[in-house]
């Protein structure tokens, strides 16, 4: 698995779990506290940082190559994952990010950044439930912004 792949099958998984599954949030405690998350430039960039640290961290592989966070069926078991990693909490841990948070924080921004990509391209005319309207008018003001700090991610990868 290269660097980074770990953080972008989370990614994936998480993006699933936020924008692709209308599921009632009231009775889904993970994805009501991923849609509760309120997105920040601040935090994205730490993020970004930390994915990017992680990629290149030969210990941070080890630990998720064969279990990848994001492959968890709970924010509470990739949260339990990541915590058994020590580079990994290590490395949030300076970039001022919680496990946990890292997780919510990776689906609700491409969760978010989804929607609003489906939005711009017309593909559907309002967001989901599981988007706030906080989130959004946050990813709408800041999407090519926000679009070439996860491109940059992924050029990372490869």
């Amino acid at each position: 698995m290269k660097p980074v792949h770990w953080i972008f099958a989370a990614v994936l998984v998480a993006a699933g779990t936020a924008a692709a599954q209308p599921r009632a949030q009231a009775n889904d405690p993970d994805a009501k506290e991923i849609s509760e998350y309120r997105l920040n430039m601040g935090v994205i960039q730490r993020y970004a940082a930390f994915v990017k640290k992680a990629g290149d961290d030969p210990a941070c592989r080890k630990c998720f190559d064969n279990n990848p966070p994001g492959k968890a069926p709970t924010l509470d078991a990739g949260e339990k994952i990541i915590n058994a990693c020590p580079a990994a909490v290590a490395g949030l841990k300076a970039a001022g990010i919680k496990p946990r948070e890292f997780l919510i924080l990776t689906a609700a921004l491409i969760g978010d950044m989804t929607a609003v990509g489906m939005k711009k391209a017309g593909a559907i005319q309002k967001y989901p439930p599981s988007i706030s309207p906080e989130n959004a008018a946050f990813v709408e003001t800041n999407y090519d912004k926000l679009k070439d700090l996860l491109a940059g991610l992924a050029k990372h990868d490869q």
